[in-house]
């Protein structure tokens, strides 16, 4: 077995762009393109009136196509972990799944009529199912090849910690790139058309990405894994009874759950609570998305005597207190857009850990288990933690449009958008008390064994 060498890591590392790309899009814009702020003077596209219990129709479309998409990960992770293709397991599904993923994303900004509908509200719903199945199909092999190409704890760290630069590159793009595009392409069409499309160049971009990643990828070649063999309940089975996956998966769901919300609230966030232009996201997400860089760099350095654990409490944390912080963003006067920009840079650690160590941790908890178990299951870890993650999008988007109906989303009524900060920061803090109980020496352990039968078998 070769080793996966670093530019053929960075290469495969840089898919994360794309994928991001098409996750920011439809986490950052698509809810603001639904139902923006008054201000914009674009029109709603879809009624947010409560219906039930604080549930708003926005809230029952993404839960929905969220139900749609948790049950296509267990479908997923099983048919990748026994695939026998000639392209390999996981290769495979990266090639067949960027085209179909990128074109689901453009369809959700086109609803039939230009107003609030029934119409407009079923045709989302469809097409986010759609959408948030080909998300699936090529992310879980995707992030499934971590345990396999990466064999030292130097290797993975860094695949993981290049993978979220990646990731905020994506999000910098969207975040950033956005609101420029935009703002220029308002000089030749009219809003809603220039931000259709700004949104259909990112997603160009992110498609050529996720095709040119999977590019370097031979798993003969690289890896060591087979095909599980393994029947799907079986399989199932196996992975919600591993104590440790559980006692990871339920902080790491809560830290992204908080992060949902964050992210879901940002396009509102200098309209509203500062009053300024939609082009300050762009200087606030600078500096968001500098301060996550350094500590990239701060992380990729401190893990060689860090644990994972130590890392992953520290964000959790650090993102409780922080995100509590954007309540009093707009109370602060004259001093209010200089404690925006302290917000966000401060935001840069818990953003950085949540976009570098989970998937690392979540390898070794893999590689472990196929260890103990002689069965390759990688994909499945990914996908039953895929299973519970985008349940839990779907609900952090309908506590999120429960508070704008309750409370408000415009600047006449901000409360809305000032809860979502604190709400984020409760879901954090019960993540951090939880992952207390990962048993990161009884892990580390077993790794070091493992390393040692793979130095064995390549000297021979």
């Amino acid at each position: 077995m070769e080793r996966f060498s670093r530019w053929k890591q960075l290469v495969y590392s840089s898919g994360q762009t794309g994928f991001s790309l098409l996750d920011n899009i439809f986490g950052v814009y698509l809810i603001f393109f639904l139902i923006p702020p008054v201000e914009t003077g674009m029109p709603e596209l879809i009624h947010n009136t409560p219906l039930f219990m604080g549930l708003t129709i926005i809230g029952v479309i993404i839960i929905f196509g969220r139900i749609i998409d948790s049950l296509a990960d267990p479908l997923v992770a099983h048919w990748s972990d026994n695939a026998k293709f000639k392209m390999g397991r996981r290769k495979f599904f990266m090639i067949t799944g960027a085209i179909p993923f990128c074109l689901a994303a453009i369809l959700l900004f086109y609803p039939p009529t230009p107003s609030p509908s029934t119409i407009n509200a079923v045709y989302i719903a469809l097409i986010l199912g759609i959408y948030f199945f080909f998300y699936t199909y090529f992310m879980t092999p995707y992030l499934a090849l971590i345990p396999e190409l990466s064999h030292t704890h130097d290797d993975r760290i860094f695949i993981t910690v290049i993978q979220a630069a990646f990731a905020l590159l994506g999000g910098a793009m969207i975040l950033i790139g956005v609101p420029v595009l935009w703002d220029v392409l308002q000089g030749s069409f009219e809003k809603t058309t220039a931000l259709r499309i700004s949104l259909i160049i990112m997603i160009a971009l992110a498609g050529i990405n996720m095709i040119a990643s999977a590019l370097p990828v031979n798993e003969k070649k690289y890896s060591v894994s087979k095909p599980a063999d393994v029947k799907f309940l079986e399989s199932i089975r196996m992975t919600v009874t591993n104590r440790t996956f559980i006692i990871y998966m339920i902080p790491t769901i809560l830290f992204w759950f908080s992060f949902h919300i964050v992210r879901a609230v940002i396009a509102y966030y200098p309209m509203v609570l500062l009053q300024q232009p939609q082009s300050m996201q762009t200087l606030l997400m600078v500096t968001l998305f500098g301060s996550a860089i350094a500590f990239f760099l701060i992380i990729t350095y401190i893990a060689r005597w860090v644990s994972n654990k130590a890392i992953m409490l520290a964000g959790l944390l650090a993102f409780a207190i922080f995100m509590s912080m954007m309540y009093f963003v707009d109370t602060m006067g004259d001093l209010k857009l200089t404690a925006a920009f302290v917000h966000m840079a401060l935001l840069g650690f818990p953003v950085a850990v949540l976009l570098a160590i989970p998937n690392a941790i979540l390898a070794d908890i893999s590689e472990v288990d196929g260890h103990r178990t002689g069965k390759n299951r990688e994909a499945m870890f990914f996908g039953t933690q895929g299973l519970f993650m985008k349940v839990n999008y779907g609900v952090a988007a309908a506590i999120l449009s429960y508070l704008f109906a309750a409370f408000g989303k415009d600047v006449a009524n901000p409360l809305g958008v000032k809860l979502a900060g604190p709400v984020a920061g409760i879901f954090s803090l019960a993540g951090f008390f939880i992952f207390i109980l990962y048993p990161q020496k009884k892990i580390d352990s077993e790794l070091k064994e493992i390393r040692e039968e793979i130095l064995k078998v390549n000297e021979r």
